[in-house]
């Protein structure tokens, strides 16, 4: 079956050659919505090509045994000699193993890095709301702090944390514009995107296309948080907020106001790019897209023709 092999050259190309493209194409967080889909369908199809061509392999080695056509197929285009492209049962049995040995670690990774993620984000929601002070904004606590931060965590339920600091060194529409923004990746689901996405980049720590995928998906998402406090309290309160709370580091489990991409972020909101240019880039963006969705179903259908 050419598709099985085609499937993972797919997934091959993509996680190698995609990363330069989709980082050169949303860099500047034209349409950061779209950017993020645009970097989630690479990885997701990626995965689901490896994944429909190892369960291809795997039911054609035990239902037809190591001389499966299928088998002979995919080691024939892949250049191994017609009289040499069988195999014997061990070998059947050990690409068998190998094949779900390595499914299984890379699934089971995931789970426990985003499980790991999720119990340190509750614990920390629950000690901000045990030491913090509560506001009038619900959901929001204030913790003593030297360091000015804003950032939010998930839990039950989530929290936005503000430090002492923070809530001196901002005026009344520069925290109402940070609060908004914390706000905004709470009400997106954001947390759980990009634990998902960590954790991919974890497990899959040699392949640029998860790795650059969390981080470049990470800074889109502040972009998109930045979208929605803007269009409530405008760019320039968001801006003096952000660089007030400028910060190299976020918290472990949390969406840290300033700490991703600041000096891009406050670019892309003092200056934004032009209609022409965001429709030009949305038109890409799209296209783009399509293309990662629509090439293995091309390689499908011309395969079976």
């Amino acid at each position: 079956m050419t598709s099985t092999v085609y499937l993972l050259l797919y997934g091959a190309m993509v996680t190698w050659l995609a990363p330069a493209p989709l980082s050169w194409l949303t860099r500047r967080g034209t349409n950061p919505r779209l950017g993020i889909a645009a970097w989630v369908t690479a990885m997701a199809g990626v995965l689901v090509a490896w994944t429909v061509a190892v369960g291809v392999v795997a039911v054609s080695l035990v239902r037809g045994g190591p001389n499966s056509s299928v088998i002979v197929l995919c080691l024939e285009l892949l250049g191994v000699p017609e009289h040499e492209a069988t195999l014997g049962a061990f070998a059947a049995t050990v690409l068998l193993a190998v094949g779900v040995l390595i499914s299984a670690v890379v699934t089971v990774g995931v789970g426990r890095t985003v499980l790991g993620l999720r119990l340190h984000s509750a614990e920390h929601a629950d000690a901000a709301r045990i030491i913090g002070t509560p506001t009038d904004a619900d959901g929001v606590f204030v913790v003593a702090g030297e360091r000015p931060a804003a950032y939010c965590v998930v839990g039950r339920p989530d929290t936005i944390v503000v430090t002492t600091a923070a809530v001196r060194a901002l005026d009344g529409p520069e925290l109402d514009a940070v609060l908004a923004h914390e706000g905004a990746h709470i009400a997106g689901r954001h947390h759980h995107l990009l634990m998902v996405l960590r954790a991919l980049a974890a497990s899959l720590a040699h392949l640029p296309l998860f790795t650059r995928g969390a981080v470049a998906v990470a800074e889109l998402l502040e972009m998109c948080a930045d979208d929605t406090a803007a269009r409530r309290h405008g760019p320039r309160p968001l801006v003096a907020g952000m660089l007030a709370l400028a910060s190299p580091l976020p918290p472990v489990g949390g969406l840290a106001m300033a700490a991703t991409a600041t000096a891009a972020r406050a670019r892309r909101l003092l200056d934004p790019a032009g209609r022409s240019t965001r429709w030009c880039h949305r038109v890409a963006t799209s296209a783009t897209i399509a293309a990662t969705i629509g090439a293995p179903v091309v390689v499908n259908v011309l395969c079976h023709h």
